[in-house]
């Protein structure tokens, strides 16, 4: 009855004659009358994580830290605690629990910013294309400005810190003591606020030069800018208020009319959203810019308005420069030193046109050349990647994200565009970070272990060949899996065997510990016999196997396409010097543990273990080293008589990260390896027992055997045991490696806590829950 009253009113008055107007979104509308309400970082209605500590309070701020290993959490009555992330990303410890103060909305935060930590930070200039048609890059590096937390982590890194500001202008620092796990903490003011009217809605907060802050604060339809400096041992804020700009929501303001739209002259306007841009060099000129503030004003109808209905939301983005100003004194105070010394610097806002949110046309790229649109969009991700090299973690899977999509989007997941983009934006990559691949003299692999570049690049190559778990990865993405997986082998052992019992005791629970760690190790050293006996196997296949019909080595071009058809790393794992590098960094790890071994005898089962497993056929340790030792010396005396620039080197060993494959100049290596080298590996060992090993769970092969391996069995990537199916795990965001989701270790297996934080390709894990482990990361 009452929907045939609402239809006989509307037939009434003729409602349905009404021209139709388009009504503004309602969850736009909302959205914009909250952040016109009040700043926040991000803000939501519940978390199961936090309900309970912030006693079911709508959470105001969620804000991770720069490397995102801590969360700060706030609600609408400002009270506040701090997470923790440390094994999975989806698992938080808490480190600081919040206190639950009276319900006062007047506590509540509404500006927060992470301090940075005292490092240098790579930023690149614009890319300038040479007459060869390589792109030619180059960056500098400043340094990080702004207060740091005096308490460092070993060895350069400082502990967390924070500043948050309150609706009533106070100042809260927040930062971890030197033990690392109580948070500290003192206050301070702005100003005082005495009228509600003054109440901040919207803050901005960022690092300046001199180890100071820059916070700008808007409340009664003004922004007002300070300098804050921290002084940490008196637990002291140093306020100084630098420029009020008045009333910027009236027709009163001091903006110039002709360039000011009509969104802050309309009744509904007002500020949403507050940022501060800190100084930053000219790219161009070199010279420091000073910071931009940066307003945003939003106009739109009233909610149940129907005289505005229709009316579309716009945005003004209004742009102050905050410089300064030096004081200009009289003639007569020049001769006056102390007068002139003390004439200090003072700020000013000088206002810049204001901005309006633009959109590219799709017509102006529509006139780029195919070619011209990858080479720009290439330049353009490799310098975005540089950025995220040098940033604190190794997170660049936005990155690899748009490049997936671009190369569905517009290159048409065609292979042979996809493997050119592919390959260039690898090549300019490692170009842009300016990464050392040559290591085919005589440099340290310590050096090597400690640049996490290596780690970051690699991992990009990974994440570049890998398509999900159902379809084979390419060459190249092999290489890097491979090497990744050695050079976490090479971090293990050398962490590991540094591994000594606490405090003292006797030779026998010495004896007892050092077996322990070896039983840690056992996977480890089982994958990388494993990997060996593969790379041999490979090789012989490629030097013997249907490629030519007459005695001898192949030729260069049916070798380059048998690699394609095998899809095999192999004969690059011993080409790159690289992977050459960390086989015979682990191998002298695990000679030592052999001659160990033997000296133990029968004392406890691991050693007999690993008696057995060294000895096991089908090729021994030395004949493997003699491999690398031959391609290594043939390398070298290519180099030494074509008498090869450091470049020219560097540019061979890219080409073979990269592709997979050895290039033309080093082909008399090749032929050294496939008749000298390899009619002794030949003589010596069984090549049936070569041909039949197990190698299927090493991920690098894409035979039958190996995708049903694959398809029913988990390997732990950290440790290299088999998981049962029912084991709980943890699996890497990025590569989908998993490894076995157990309590922290101790004893000599405890070097696992600082080595399972993270995956081998230095992504974050996530914690897979029973009913998700069914998938078994198919995607």
């Amino acid at each position: 009855m009452p929907m045939m009253i609402d239809d006989e009113l509307d037939d009434l008055f003729g409602d349905q004659h009404l021209p139709s107007l388009t009504p503004v979104p309602r969850g736009l509308d909302q959205r914009i009358d909250h952040l016109r309400s009040s700043s926040c970082s991000h803000q939501g209605e519940d978390a199961k994580v936090v309900s309970t500590i912030h006693a079911a309070h709508a959470l105001k701020h969620l804000s991770w830290n720069h490397s995102g290993t801590e969360l700060a959490v706030t609600d609408i009555f400002g009270s506040l605690s701090i997470f923790s992330v440390s094994v999975a990303i989806n698992r938080c410890t808490v480190t600081k629990r919040c206190a639950l103060d009276a319900e006062d909305n007047l506590n509540a935060i509404v500006g927060l910013a992470w301090l940075h930590q005292d490092r240098t930070l790579l930023l690149p200039r614009p890319a300038a294309k040479l007459q060869d048609g390589q792109w030619s890059f180059s960056g500098y590096r400043p340094k990080l400005t702004g207060p740091h937390n005096p308490h460092v982590q070993q060895p350069t890194k400082n502990k967390a810190a924070f500043v948050t500001v309150t609706r009533t202008a106070v100042l809260r620092m927040l930062y971890q003591g030197p033990d690392g796990t109580r948070w500290l903490e003192f206050r301070g003011e702005l100003e005082t606020v005495s009228i509600p009217s003054d109440l901040l809605t919207h803050v901005a907060i960022c690092a300046d030069k001199d180890s100071s802050l820059l916070i700008a604060t808007y409340g009664s339809k003004s922004i007002r800018t300070y300098r804050v400096e921290v002084d940490w041992q008196a637990q002291r804020f140093l306020v100084e208020h630098l420029k009020t700009v008045e009333d910027l929501s009236s027709n009163r303001t001091n903006l110039d009319a002709s360039v000011l739209p009509s969104t802050l002259a309309h009744p509904r306007s007002g500020l949403y959203h507050l940022e501060i841009l800190p100084s930053a060099p000219d790219i161009l000129s070199k010279e420091t810019l000073p910071p931009l503030l940066l307003a945003f004003f939003c106009s739109g109808p009233t909610e149940g308005d129907h005289t505005t209905l229709g009316a579309s939301v716009s945005t003004t983005i209004l742009r102050w420069e905050l410089s300064s100003l030096k004081p200009e004194l009289h003639s007569s105070f020049l001769q006056l030193a102390s007068k002139k010394s003390s004439a200090g610097p003072s700020a000013d806002l000088q206002n810049m046109a204001n901005l309006r949110l633009l959109q590219v046309p799709q017509a102006y790229i529509e006139t780029l050349t195919d070619e011209a649109v990858v080479e720009t969009i290439t330049a353009a991700l490799v310098i975005q990647f540089s950025i995220a090299c040098s940033s604190y973690g190794n997170h660049h899977d936005d990155i690899s994200a748009t490049m997936q999509l671009f190369q569905k989007d517009f290159l048409k997941d065609d292979s042979r565009r996809v493997q050119s983009f592919t390959n260039a934006f690898l090549n300019d990559m490692y170009r842009i970070v300016s990464l050392d691949v040559d290591y085919s003299g005589d440099k340290k692999t310590e050096t090597y272990l400690k640049s996490g570049l290596y780690q970051k690049t690699l991992s990009m190559q990974l994440s570049l060949g890998y398509w999900g778990e159902r379809r084979h990865r390419s060459s190249s993405s092999k290489l890097a899996l491979a090497i990744l997986q050695l050079r976490w082998a090479a971090l293990t052992f050398a962490m590991g065997f540094r591994s000594h019992p606490p405090g003292s005791t006797s030779a026998k629970e010495a004896e007892a510990h050092r077996a322990e760690a070896v039983r840690s190790f056992y996977g480890i050293i089982s994958w990388i016999l494993s990997l060996r006996n593969f790379v041999v196997d490979e090789i012989i296949t490629l030097a013997t196997r249907g490629i030519n019909k007459t005695r001898g080595p192949p030729d260069y071009e049916s070798l380059k396409a048998r690699i394609h058809e095998l899809n095999t790393p192999a004969l690059a794992l011993i080409f790159v010097s690289q992977s050459r590098l960390l086989f015979k960094y682990v191998f002298r790890f695990i000679r030592m543990l052999g001659e160990e071994a033997l000296q133990h005898g029968l004392k406890d089962p691991i050693w007999r273990e690993l008696i057995t497993l060294l000895s096991k056929p089908p090729a021994a340790l030395h004949q493997f080293e003699k491999v690398l030792a031959d391609v290594e010396n043939a390398i070298r005396q290519i180099y030494d008589n074509e008498r090869l620039s450091d470049a020219e080197r560097r540019d061979i060993e890219r080409e073979m990260l990269i592709s997979g494959c050895i290039p033309p100049r080093l082909w008399p290596a090749v032929k050294v390896l496939f008749t000298t080298t390899l009619d002794v590996v030949m003589k010596e060992n069984n090549l049936a027992d070569l041909f039949f090993h197990d190698i299927s769970w090493l991920g690098l092969s894409d035979d039958p055997e190996s995708d049903r391996w694959r398809g029913k069995h988990r390997l732990d990537v950290i440790r290299k045991i088999e998981l049962p199916m029912h084991a709980r795990i943890r699996r890497c965001t990025r590569c989908c490696s998993v490894m076995e989701d157990i309590p922290p270790p101790r004893g000599a297996a405890g070097w696992l806590i600082n080595m399972w934080r993270s995956c081998i390709c230095g992504n974050w894990w996530m914690g897979i829950k029973g009913e998700d482990e069914t998938s078994n990361g198919k995607r």
